[in-house]
Protein backbone atom coordinates (compact mmCIF):
# COMPACT_ATOMS: atom_id res chain seq x y z
CA UNK A 1 0.00 0.00 0.00
CA UNK A 2 2.32 2.20 0.78
CA UNK A 3 4.16 1.69 -2.46
CA UNK A 4 0.69 2.47 -4.56
CA UNK A 5 0.37 5.96 -2.38
CA UNK A 6 3.82 6.62 -3.32
CA UNK A 7 3.11 6.21 -6.89
CA UNK A 8 0.11 7.91 -7.34
CA UNK A 9 2.07 11.16 -5.48
CA UNK A 10 4.92 10.81 -7.61
CA UNK A 11 2.49 10.98 -10.73
CA UNK A 12 0.30 14.60 -9.31
CA UNK A 13 -2.36 12.29 -8.55
CA UNK A 14 -4.56 12.68 -5.14
CA UNK A 15 -6.93 10.04 -3.55
CA UNK A 16 -9.80 12.36 -4.56
CA UNK A 17 -8.81 13.27 -8.13
CA UNK A 18 -9.77 10.53 -10.46
CA UNK A 19 -7.17 9.10 -13.14
CA UNK A 20 -7.57 10.03 -16.92
CA UNK A 21 -4.78 7.76 -17.62
CA UNK A 22 -2.42 4.64 -17.16
CA UNK A 23 -0.30 5.75 -14.03
CA UNK A 24 3.37 5.18 -13.84
CA UNK A 25 5.42 4.58 -11.25
CA UNK A 26 9.37 5.95 -11.29
CA UNK A 27 11.68 3.39 -9.83
CA UNK A 28 13.98 4.73 -7.27
CA UNK A 29 15.08 2.23 -4.84
CA UNK A 30 17.29 0.08 -7.51
CA UNK A 31 21.03 1.37 -8.79
CA UNK A 32 23.48 -0.33 -10.27
CA UNK A 33 27.21 0.56 -11.41
CA UNK A 34 30.10 -1.58 -12.63
CA UNK A 35 33.52 0.06 -11.80
CA UNK A 36 35.77 1.18 -14.76
CA UNK A 37 38.75 -1.44 -15.25
CA UNK A 38 42.08 -0.31 -17.02
CA UNK A 39 43.24 -2.45 -19.63
CA UNK A 40 46.34 -2.25 -20.03
CA UNK A 41 46.45 -5.19 -23.11
CA UNK A 42 47.56 -3.56 -26.60
CA UNK A 43 44.21 -3.52 -29.05
CA UNK A 44 44.69 -5.50 -31.84
CA UNK A 45 45.52 -3.45 -34.92
CA UNK A 46 43.84 -3.31 -38.45
CA UNK A 47 46.80 -4.68 -40.09
CA UNK A 48 47.15 -7.88 -37.46
CA UNK A 49 43.02 -8.34 -37.99
CA UNK A 50 43.64 -8.32 -41.73
CA UNK A 51 46.57 -10.68 -41.41
CA UNK A 52 44.18 -12.80 -39.02
CA UNK A 53 41.39 -12.97 -41.77
CA UNK A 54 43.69 -14.10 -44.80
CA UNK A 55 45.48 -16.82 -42.35
CA UNK A 56 41.77 -18.08 -41.29
CA UNK A 57 40.51 -18.08 -44.39
CA UNK A 58 43.14 -19.88 -45.67
CA UNK A 59 42.83 -22.68 -42.97
CA UNK A 60 39.13 -22.64 -43.46
CA UNK A 61 39.67 -23.70 -47.25
CA UNK A 62 42.36 -26.74 -45.88
CA UNK A 63 40.70 -28.23 -43.53
CA UNK A 64 37.85 -29.08 -46.41
CA UNK A 65 38.35 -32.23 -49.39
CA UNK A 66 34.74 -32.60 -50.14
CA UNK A 67 31.27 -31.20 -50.22
CA UNK A 68 28.03 -31.73 -51.23
CA UNK A 69 24.88 -29.24 -50.95
CA UNK A 70 21.40 -28.37 -51.77
CA UNK A 71 21.54 -25.18 -54.55
CA UNK A 72 18.73 -23.66 -54.98
CA UNK A 73 18.93 -20.78 -57.46
CA UNK A 74 15.72 -17.89 -57.20
CA UNK A 75 14.21 -15.38 -59.41
CA UNK A 76 11.67 -12.90 -57.52
CA UNK A 77 10.44 -10.06 -59.80
CA UNK A 78 8.50 -7.00 -58.59
CA UNK A 79 9.80 -7.88 -54.95
CA UNK A 80 10.36 -3.85 -54.16
CA UNK A 81 7.81 -2.43 -56.38
CA UNK A 82 5.13 -0.48 -54.65
CA UNK A 83 1.31 -1.84 -55.28
CA UNK A 84 2.42 -5.13 -57.00
CA UNK A 85 2.87 -8.76 -55.32
CA UNK A 86 6.21 -10.07 -55.93
CA UNK A 87 6.20 -13.03 -58.07
CA UNK A 88 8.86 -15.96 -58.77
CA UNK A 89 9.83 -15.70 -61.91
CA UNK A 90 12.53 -19.54 -62.06
CA UNK A 91 13.54 -21.79 -59.75
CA UNK A 92 16.75 -24.55 -60.06
CA UNK A 93 17.38 -27.04 -57.74
CA UNK A 94 20.06 -28.91 -57.94
CA UNK A 95 22.68 -31.09 -56.19
CA UNK A 96 26.33 -30.12 -56.21
CA UNK A 97 29.59 -32.23 -55.36
CA UNK A 98 33.07 -30.88 -55.16
CA UNK A 99 35.88 -32.50 -54.18
CA UNK A 100 39.79 -31.28 -54.16
CA UNK A 101 41.58 -30.34 -56.42
CA UNK A 102 39.61 -30.29 -59.41
CA UNK A 103 36.74 -31.88 -59.48
CA UNK A 104 32.92 -30.35 -59.50
CA UNK A 105 29.24 -31.60 -60.68
CA UNK A 106 26.01 -30.56 -60.06
CA UNK A 107 22.47 -32.50 -60.88
CA UNK A 108 19.71 -30.33 -61.72
CA UNK A 109 16.44 -31.94 -59.63
CA UNK A 110 13.95 -29.47 -60.61
CA UNK A 111 13.39 -26.37 -63.12
CA UNK A 112 10.57 -23.93 -62.64
CA UNK A 113 9.48 -21.03 -65.13
CA UNK A 114 6.86 -18.80 -64.77
CA UNK A 115 6.40 -18.09 -68.37
CA UNK A 116 8.53 -20.16 -70.34
CA UNK A 117 9.73 -17.99 -73.64
CA UNK A 118 11.97 -18.41 -76.35
CA UNK A 119 14.93 -15.73 -76.51
CA UNK A 120 13.97 -15.05 -72.68
CA UNK A 121 16.41 -14.61 -69.64
CA UNK A 122 17.83 -17.99 -68.37
CA UNK A 123 19.85 -18.10 -65.36
CA UNK A 124 22.58 -20.31 -64.16
CA UNK A 125 25.47 -21.18 -61.94
CA UNK A 126 28.92 -21.18 -62.75
CA UNK A 127 30.13 -23.44 -60.18
CA UNK A 128 34.11 -23.77 -59.08
CA UNK A 129 35.73 -26.94 -57.91
CA UNK A 130 37.49 -24.45 -54.85
CA UNK A 131 36.48 -24.49 -51.35
CA UNK A 132 37.82 -20.28 -51.29
CA UNK A 133 34.41 -19.16 -52.18
CA UNK A 134 36.29 -16.04 -53.21
CA UNK A 135 32.84 -14.26 -53.77
CA UNK A 136 33.13 -13.68 -49.73
CA UNK A 137 36.66 -13.27 -49.56
CA UNK A 138 37.23 -11.36 -52.55
CA UNK A 139 38.57 -8.04 -51.15
CA UNK A 140 41.02 -9.62 -47.89
CA UNK A 141 42.81 -11.88 -49.58
CA UNK A 142 47.27 -11.12 -49.02
CA UNK A 143 47.33 -9.61 -52.87
CA UNK A 144 43.77 -7.89 -52.42
CA UNK A 145 45.73 -5.56 -49.86
CA UNK A 146 46.62 -2.82 -52.58
CA UNK A 147 43.23 -2.50 -54.35
CA UNK A 148 41.12 -2.08 -51.21
CA UNK A 149 41.30 0.44 -48.11
CA UNK A 150 40.09 -1.31 -44.76
CA UNK A 151 39.15 0.57 -41.47
CA UNK A 152 37.34 -0.77 -38.56
CA UNK A 153 33.87 0.09 -38.03
CA UNK A 154 32.81 -1.48 -34.80
CA UNK A 155 33.17 -4.65 -32.39
CA UNK A 156 29.97 -6.66 -31.20
CA UNK A 157 30.10 -9.17 -28.77
CA UNK A 158 27.42 -11.92 -29.47
CA UNK A 159 27.01 -14.53 -26.69
CA UNK A 160 30.75 -15.87 -26.56
CA UNK A 161 31.94 -14.76 -30.01
CA UNK A 162 33.44 -11.40 -30.55
CA UNK A 163 32.43 -9.85 -34.01
CA UNK A 164 34.88 -7.11 -35.81
CA UNK A 165 32.71 -5.05 -38.33
CA UNK A 166 35.18 -4.50 -41.05
CA UNK A 167 34.67 -1.78 -44.11
CA UNK A 168 36.24 -1.51 -47.60
CA UNK A 169 36.44 0.77 -50.08
CA UNK A 170 38.41 0.39 -53.55
CA UNK A 171 41.48 2.93 -53.66
CA UNK A 172 40.82 3.76 -57.39
CA UNK A 173 37.20 4.86 -58.59
CA UNK A 174 38.14 3.87 -62.00
CA UNK A 175 36.80 0.15 -62.00
CA UNK A 176 32.77 -0.06 -61.55
CA UNK A 177 33.22 -3.68 -61.38
CA UNK A 178 34.78 -3.08 -57.97
CA UNK A 179 32.52 -3.03 -55.04
CA UNK A 180 32.79 -1.48 -51.29
CA UNK A 181 31.36 -2.70 -48.92
CA UNK A 182 31.41 -4.53 -44.84
CA UNK A 183 32.10 -7.59 -43.50
CA UNK A 184 31.49 -9.16 -40.33
CA UNK A 185 34.77 -11.23 -38.91
CA UNK A 186 34.24 -13.98 -36.00
CA UNK A 187 37.05 -14.02 -34.13
CA UNK A 188 37.05 -17.37 -33.15
CA UNK A 189 37.82 -18.66 -35.72
CA UNK A 190 38.67 -15.28 -37.87
CA UNK A 191 36.20 -16.03 -41.13
CA UNK A 192 34.12 -13.48 -42.52
CA UNK A 193 30.62 -14.78 -41.33
CA UNK A 194 28.21 -11.72 -43.54
CA UNK A 195 29.13 -9.43 -46.45
CA UNK A 196 27.13 -6.48 -47.73
CA UNK A 197 28.37 -5.31 -50.61
CA UNK A 198 27.22 -2.25 -52.56
CA UNK A 199 28.30 -0.67 -55.90
CA UNK A 200 28.56 3.10 -56.33
CA UNK A 201 27.77 2.31 -60.18
CA UNK A 202 26.52 -0.04 -62.12
CA UNK A 203 28.73 -3.41 -62.26
CA UNK A 204 27.53 -3.83 -65.96
CA UNK A 205 26.26 -1.12 -67.78
CA UNK A 206 24.51 -0.22 -70.18
CA UNK A 207 22.61 -3.46 -69.34
CA UNK A 208 22.01 -2.96 -65.20
CA UNK A 209 21.39 0.36 -63.75
CA UNK A 210 22.56 -0.83 -60.68
CA UNK A 211 22.80 -3.33 -58.01
CA UNK A 212 21.14 -2.17 -54.98
CA UNK A 213 22.23 -4.70 -52.06
CA UNK A 214 23.91 -7.54 -52.55
CA UNK A 215 24.31 -9.88 -48.84
CA UNK A 216 26.41 -12.91 -48.20
CA UNK A 217 26.08 -15.01 -45.34
CA UNK A 218 27.67 -18.23 -44.41
CA UNK A 219 26.56 -21.00 -41.56
CA UNK A 220 28.17 -23.51 -39.75
CA UNK A 221 27.89 -27.18 -41.08
CA UNK A 222 29.55 -29.57 -38.67
CA UNK A 223 32.08 -27.15 -37.31
CA UNK A 224 33.14 -25.39 -40.78
CA UNK A 225 32.11 -22.10 -41.93
CA UNK A 226 30.29 -22.38 -45.82
CA UNK A 227 28.30 -20.35 -47.69
CA UNK A 228 24.19 -20.49 -46.95
CA UNK A 229 22.74 -17.44 -48.64
CA UNK A 230 23.48 -14.82 -51.48
CA UNK A 231 20.78 -11.95 -52.09
CA UNK A 232 21.10 -9.44 -55.08
CA UNK A 233 18.77 -7.07 -55.60
CA UNK A 234 19.50 -5.58 -59.51
CA UNK A 235 17.43 -2.78 -61.25
CA UNK A 236 17.50 -3.05 -65.36
CA UNK A 237 17.84 0.12 -67.51
CA UNK A 238 15.38 -1.35 -69.72
CA UNK A 239 12.48 -4.05 -68.93
CA UNK A 240 13.42 -7.53 -69.59
CA UNK A 241 11.18 -10.12 -70.25
CA UNK A 242 9.51 -11.62 -67.60
CA UNK A 243 12.09 -9.61 -65.58
CA UNK A 244 10.53 -5.89 -65.84
CA UNK A 245 12.94 -3.40 -64.56
CA UNK A 246 13.98 -5.01 -60.97
CA UNK A 247 14.33 -8.52 -59.55
CA UNK A 248 15.85 -10.37 -56.75
CA UNK A 249 18.06 -13.28 -57.38
CA UNK A 250 18.73 -15.47 -54.14
CA UNK A 251 21.13 -18.52 -53.89
CA UNK A 252 20.49 -21.08 -50.99
CA UNK A 253 22.26 -23.79 -49.69
CA UNK A 254 20.89 -26.40 -47.40
CA UNK A 255 21.50 -30.30 -46.49
CA UNK A 256 25.27 -29.74 -46.37
CA UNK A 257 28.10 -32.30 -46.27
CA UNK A 258 31.62 -31.98 -45.36
CA UNK A 259 34.33 -34.41 -45.56
CA UNK A 260 32.18 -37.24 -46.46
CA UNK A 261 34.69 -39.08 -48.32
CA UNK A 262 33.03 -38.58 -51.73
CA UNK A 263 33.96 -41.14 -54.53
CA UNK A 264 35.98 -40.58 -57.54
CA UNK A 265 33.63 -42.11 -59.32
CA UNK A 266 30.73 -39.64 -58.62
CA UNK A 267 32.53 -37.17 -61.05
CA UNK A 268 33.27 -39.66 -63.75
CA UNK A 269 29.77 -38.42 -66.05
CA UNK A 270 30.50 -35.18 -65.04
CA UNK A 271 34.11 -34.37 -65.20
CA UNK A 272 35.82 -31.14 -64.02
CA UNK A 273 32.65 -29.24 -65.51
CA UNK A 274 29.02 -28.57 -64.02
CA UNK A 275 26.36 -29.83 -65.81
Amino acid sequence: MPLLIAAALAAGLSAASPSHGPTLATEDTMFTSVPEVLVSAPRVTLAEILDRVARGEARRESLMTDQSFLLTLRVVRDARTPGRTPQLVSETVMRVYKKKPDRVRSLVLRRYEAKPKKGGVRFGVRLRPGMDEEIVNFAFRPEARREFRYRILGRDLLGDHLIYRIGFEPRSLLDPTMPKGTVWIDTNDFVIVRQEVAFDRSPAPPILKGVDRMVIERGNAGGYWVLKRVLLRVQTTLPLPNLGRSFDLTLRFDDIAINSGLADSLFAAGGSASR
